[in-house]
């Protein structure tokens, strides 16, 4: 009966998310190919740091989040499709994981259904992937360590740990926070504890060697952790949350059930912090195995909340649901043994009410009931297929291998078509803006070893020469800007490779008057690109 659930859920998650991705490029949002232009680089055998620069968490190798949609791309071929059918499945894998362990830690299924359909509603982005799929496994393995603290099991835990870490680096920090501090919660002998945290910490850092080398030779240690702190820190200020006090947020709009939403995730934990307290000192007390596991839930979700909630919050908050609605479950559970009829009521009320609040609230910002009906799981399963169908066949057809079959098509981005048909697939190509989607639809790897020319990321002089030596070095017959920005930021921001720019190129026009584009200039064009009026360096496509 729960494996038939767990299935189940994790097939209506599934197909609940792909029937109705919205966003403007092919279904996603630009900032999946932030990822996805990293994953074009290994397609040609390049490596984060080795080939270009990458302290943006992910770059020790095997970097997952690159390394995992190109295994994605060479089994299900080069398109959106592979891409779409890797992110949703890890991510109705993450909800269904969420329905086992929230059913363990409540025993009661209508809780484990309430809070995974919370989880799922929540809805987060596809490219948020590695971090709602690794928390929801963190979660298990942590409860699974808290059962049977065995050698085996502490090992599995260290394989998850060191997984999340190569998916993205501060995720293992939250899965390996939990595991510690439920080992501490299990309250043996400081003896045992330490023999415990140190068997796990050593076996992670085994599956991590490997990683550490791989630093160490390509970036060095020092360097690459130096270089993390401040692009996470620069990140971390440019996303900073701005969200007025709680009483002054209306439950009528959009955005403040948002930001209601966001003080419920906190409220949960303070609410298991406090069922922890008094179960510390009522009648039946709480088991080693129940009490390890909250307060590592405590653990994970506190770092969660903190770190990954940030601007764009509806976005976001989906990335952290999973630690918070297990500790939501496992409260409700704790509330119904407290001796006093009273307390026992007060507590499982408060615990229910902030779980079906969450799901509420998100239900509404997040339209849930208009994406239902449009994923036709509301109408009929021949619906739902019918749609299903379509999406996957649009998908199929991103990137365009021949851009003639989108004429009329304007939601693409029309400097990738220029640059797919006026360079060459061996050229490189440099964007100073903030858009990576032009690299994945071009199909064309980025130049200069910089993904980001933009945001002020890998901005010093340091970074600035090692990216103009590589640069020199590649074929970058056209490099394009945002004609908004480059004056006024990326002048400023990347003086040295502007001024490269300055002696090696010259602008050519715009497109979309979006993009200022640039050509070598001592490189000859071999015709005229009819859509653009641009020069071109490659043959007729």
């Amino acid at each position: 009966m729960v494996a038939a659930a767990t299935v189940a859920i994790a097939v209506l998650a599934f197909v609940y998310r792909f029937n109705t991705l919205e966003g403007s490029l092919g279904g996603f949002t630009n900032d999946q190919f932030a990822h996805l232009m990293r994953t074009e680089m290994l397609l040609r055998g390049q490596q984060p740091l080795r080939d270009f620069a990458d302290a943006e968490l992910r770059g020790a190798w095997p970097a997952l989040s690159y390394a995992v949609p190109t295994w994605a791309q060479q089994i299900g071929g080069r398109t959106l499709l592979a891409e779409a059918y890797l992110t949703l499945g890890a991510l109705a894998i993450a909800h269904a994981l969420v329905f086992l362990i929230t059913l363990a830690v409540s025993r009661r299924w209508w809780v484990a259904l309430l809070a995974t359909a919370a989880a799922i509603v929540t809805a987060p982005r596809a490219y948020s992937y590695p971090k709602v799929l690794m928390l929801a496994l963190g979660v298990i393995v942590l409860r699974c360590a808290m059962s049977k603290p065995s050698a085996l099991r502490l090992g599995l835990a260290a394989v998850v740990t060191a997984v999340a870490t190569l998916f993205r680096h501060d995720i293992g920090v939250y899965v390996a926070a939990g595991v510690i501090v439920g080992i501490i919660g299990l309250d043996t002998a400081p003896r045992v504890v330490m023999r415990r945290v140190g068997l796990y910490a050593g076996l992670t850092a085994l599956c991590l060697l490997p990683s550490a080398i791989w630093v160490h030779v390509y970036e060095g240690i020092p360097s690459y952790v130096r270089a993390s702190f401040v692009t996470a820190a620069h990140e971390a200020s440019r996303t900073k949350i701005e969200l007025p006090a709680v009483w002054a947020l209306s439950p009528a709009t959009s955005d403040g059930l948002v930001g209601l939403t966001y003080y419920a995730f906190w409220l949960v934990l303070v609410v298991a912090a406090v069922m922890l307290a008094l179960r510390a000192f009522d009648a039946p007390p709480l088991s080693a195995v129940d009490r390890a596991t909250a307060v590592g839930l405590l653990a994970t979700a506190v770092l969660a909340n903190y770190f990954l909630m940030r601007g764009s919050l509806s976005q976001r908050i989906g990335d952290a649901a999973i630690p918070v609605v297990a500790l939501a479950a496992w409260s409700i559970a704790a509330a119904a043994a407290p001796s006093s009829p009273a307390r026992r009521r007060l507590a499982t009320s408060v615990s229910v009410a902030v779980l079906v609040f969450i799901f509420g609230a998100a239900c509404s910002y997040g339209g849930v009931a208009r994406r239902l009906d449009d994923s036709g799981l509301t109408d009929s399963w021949q619906k739902t297929t019918e749609r299903f169908t379509v999406a996957s066949a649009n998908l199929r057809r991103l990137p365009p291998r021949d851009w003639s079959e989108f004429e009329t098509d304007t939601s693409l981005p029309q400097a990738a078509r220029y640059v797919a048909e006026c360079t060459s697939p061996d050229d490189y190509l440099l964007v100073a803006a903030e858009a990576p989607e032009i690299h994945v639809f071009a199909r064309r790897r980025f130049a200069a070893g910089q993904a980001a020319l933009a945001m002020g990321l890998y901005a010093s002089q340091d970074d600035q020469r090692r990216a103009l030596a590589r640069l020199r070095g590649q074929s970058v017959p056209v490099m394009l800007a945002d004609a908004s920005r480059f004056e006024s930021e990326f002048v400023f921001t990347y003086p040295l490779i502007a001024a490269y720019i300055r002696d090696h190129y010259r602008q050519a026009g715009t497109i979309d008057d979006r993009f200022l584009v640039f050509v070598e200039a001592d490189r000859a064009p071999r015709r005229v690109d009819p859509h653009s009026g641009l020069p071109c360096f490659a043959g007729m496509p």
